[in-house]
């Protein structure tokens, strides 16, 4: 490799030219080559904003927006009831009986009591037994 001092000698050659006259005749080279080339075929536009689709869009949307707005608002004014409050109802309750209980308890929610504490259906049936004959239900239940 060629060594070189930038102290006394400020210009480096990049080992790059541009051949003779190349910017006299580039343009002449780039128009010769339009013409040679093949003649575009002229393309159909399709405008995007036809009366009809925005009619049609517009009526859509106000149609959608017709029934998702009742619908959000009443499902925003219906409020779940977490466990929390539920218990609390309860404690503050005095005659709650475990029938009433029973009857507000579906399927879903004995088989799901069941199996978050461990409970088989035999167990479940001395443990229902057990309970309706115990007479402090009450401190049981609030314990």
């Amino acid at each position: 490799m060629k060594r070189f001092d930038l102290e006394n000698n400020d210009k480096i050659n990049s080992g790059f030219k541009t051949p003779e006259r190349y910017f006299e005749q580039f343009e002449a080279k780039i128009m010769q080559q339009i013409t040679t080339e093949k003649p575009v075929k002229e393309v159909k536009v399709v405008s995007l904003f036809y009366r009809k689709q925005v009619w049609i869009s517009s009526i859509a949307a106000l149609f959608l927006l017709a029934i998702a707005i009742p619908v959000y608002f009443n499902m925003a004014s219906e409020s779940n009831l977490e466990s929390t409050t539920i218990e609390s109802y309860l404690a503050q309750q005095q005659s709650v009986n475990t029938n009433e209980l029973i009857q507000h308890l579906s399927d879903e929610d004995i088989t799901e009591l069941e199996s978050t504490l461990g409970v088989s259906t035999t167990e479940s049936d001395e443990i229902e037994a057990y309970l309706s004959e115990t007479e402090n239900l009450d401190y049981i239940l609030n314990e």
